[in-house]
């Protein structure tokens, strides 16, 4: 156990480590866990969380890009405008374990996540999301792509 005081020379980042080690070893022991699975599943559910926040975020892009150019678009014409970043740039960009597609009109669009592991990002979200322009509710489905008839999404 470690005990501070006003001249201890233990660093904060230091204490904050070992509460964190002591917190995965205990909850990877605990009886109420299912060990070192856990990691996958967090890190899936983190990812979900990730991409429906994305998902709203292209939504914001495009309707800035409706705004200014009187049109949405695709992912190159929202990073050549500005409003998303390069992580964005190509045809069908990954992000933390979900590749996005976007179909767009001068009237409207539709924007896909879907999982997607690769070499850098093994463990992934199992739910597919779709958001469009007409109400920007995210919808989710547990096993194929993501449609407007899809449940909407919670996160």
């Amino acid at each position: 156990m470690i005990i501070l005081n006003a001249r201890s020379t233990q660093r904060p980042a230091g204490l904050l480590a070992l509460v964190v080690t002591m917190f995965v070893l205990g909850s990877c022991s605990s009886g109420n866990s299912s060990g070192l699975g856990v990691l996958p599943k967090a890190i899936g559910a983190a990812d979900e969380a990730s991409a429906i926040q994305t998902l709203r975020t292209i939504a914001t892009a495009e309707g800035q890009l409706k705004a200014t150019r009187g049109s949405y678009g695709d992912f190159e014409a929202l990073t050549s405008a500005g409003y998303l970043d390069q992580r964005f740039a190509g045809r069908t960009p990954n992000l933390q374990g979900y590749r996005y597609t976007i179909s767009a009109t001068d009237a409207e669009f539709t924007v896909n996540a879907d999982p997607q592991t690769t070499e850098t990002h093994p463990a992934t979200g199992t739910r597919h999301f779709y958001l469009d322009g007409s109400d920007n509710v995210v919808h989710a489905n547990p096993t194929q792509t993501a449609s407007k008839t899809d449940p909407v999404a919670g996160g």
